[in-house]
């Protein structure tokens, strides 16, 4: 259950990243806090794919952090055309199924 959390990791941080650039407003101070949660998650990532010292730890955290800052989600720009339910649950709901699936791995 780790590794699949890790690659989801890996693609949470590549939205977050994505969206980052989609908004090119680099300049602002609310891009340093989602980014530096998304390095995290790439390093936890990483180091629980690569089965190193500290990586599900790292990880967990990652997700953690993760987790709070969703619940801002709703704060960005979402189009109209997303419903306000979807906007509000989605990134929390992702992020807690990541969190969940690194706290009840069970290592060997």
């Amino acid at each position: 259950m780790a590794k699949i959390s890790a690659w989801m990791g890996v693609a949470v941080a590549a939205a977050i990243a994505g969206s980052i650039v989609m908004r090119g407003d680099f300049s602002e101070f609310g891009v340093v806090g989602p980014l530096a949660a998304a390095v995290m998650l790439c390093f936890g990532a990483y180091r629980t794919l690569t089965a190193k010292s500290g990586g599900l730890r790292l990880l967990c955290g990652a997700w953690g952090v993760i987790t709070g800052l969703a619940w801002y989600a709703p704060s960005y720009d979402f189009p109209a055309f997303v419903p306000v339910v979807v906007a509000i649950g989605a990134p929390v709901l992702v992020s807690a199924a990541g969190l969940a699936l690194v706290v009840l791995h069970k290592e060997r």
